[in-house]
């Protein structure tokens, strides 16, 4: 998974992540560390939620069980956000990731 516009990267840091400032790029500059050092699939909602912290309440993306915002889109004119869509199976286990913008 690319985040287009991502720029830097930082090191996955749970405590940060679940504190982060969510106006800000900090989970974007993360996710990749995430994606890369903690692989989702598989994991169960109780293990995601732990890990991630609670999803971020929006009304977008019907039908998408887990949403994390990631921050303003990259780039000079970003006025999108960066999302992570977690997409739990019929086990209640992480069967599919994506990010994104809206």
């Amino acid at each position: 998974l690319v985040l287009a516009g991502c720029g830097s990267q930082t090191s996955f840091d749970q405590d940060r992540w679940q504190n982060a400032d969510l106006a800000t790029r900090e989970r974007a500059e993360m996710v990749d560390s995430l994606l890369e050092n903690h692989p989702l699939e598989g994991m169960d909602r109780a293990r995601v939620i732990a890990l991630l912290g609670p999803p971020t309440p929006t009304d977008k993306w019907a039908g998408t069980d887990l949403i994390y915002v990631l921050g303003p889109e990259g780039g000079l004119m970003g006025i999108d956000y960066a999302w992570l869509l977690i997409d739990l199976g019929p086990q209640g286990r992480v069967s599919s990731y994506r990010v994104t913008t809206d």
